[in-house]
């Protein structure tokens, strides 16, 4: 049996969990968790992974690294090398892939993606894509908003996808939509 380990990191949304196994030497991240109100992250881990057990790894700690930097303001960007896309479907795949793309600043639509993933009038299953996202920050599915301007979800609750976009410098009209302007 595969050995899989866990490492968390203080950000500024609270303790994020990275779930991983080792590959080819190096890394490969399995899942990611998000802070959740009233649990903490070693209990979400443990509940998905009970075999988990607490380590780092050169890689892991890059990666930590950079999700804190998130919160300052810089233009992070992730690899995808380091993720096990093995979890998701192959729509899940091509939904998350373009996720990758919207840059720092700028949201996409649902509907958009849905077209950009050959799924036209498919909102809904990217929005269900999203919301079995195995890897949020890293791939930032709080980007991918509504085409009214609304937030949508996010797993992290809306409060969490909101300051996301604030820390990203997107702005929000006075009912709470995002201006029209940082739609790519």
């Amino acid at each position: 049996m595969e050995s899989v380990y866990y490492t968390s990191t203080a950000t500024i949304l609270g303790d994020v969990g990275i779930v991983w196994r080792r590959k080819d030497g190096g890394a490969t991240v399995m899942r990611i968790f998000l802070p959740a109100e009233g649990e903490g992250t070693d209990d979400l881990v443990q509940r998905s992974f009970p075999r988990a057990v607490r380590r780092s790894h050169r890689a892991i700690h890059q990666l930590c690294r950079s999700i804190q930097g998130l919160r300052a303001a810089r233009d992070v960007t992730f690899s995808e090398k380091i993720l096990d896309m093995k979890v998701c479907g192959e729509f899940q795949r091509r939904v998350l892939n373009h996720v990758m793309r919207i840059p720092r600043g700028r949201v996409s639509t649902y509907g958009r993606l849905a077209e950009k993933s050959r799924a036209s009038r498919g909102a809904r299953a990217v929005g269900n894509s999203l919301a079995m996202n195995p890897y949020p920050l890293i791939i930032p599915c709080h980007r991918v908003i509504r085409s009214d301007g609304s937030l949508g979800g996010f797993g992290g609750g809306l409060k969490m996808k909101k300051d996301l976009l604030l820390m990203e410098g997107i702005t929000f009209d006075a009912k709470g939509k995002v201006l029209a302007k940082f739609l790519c």
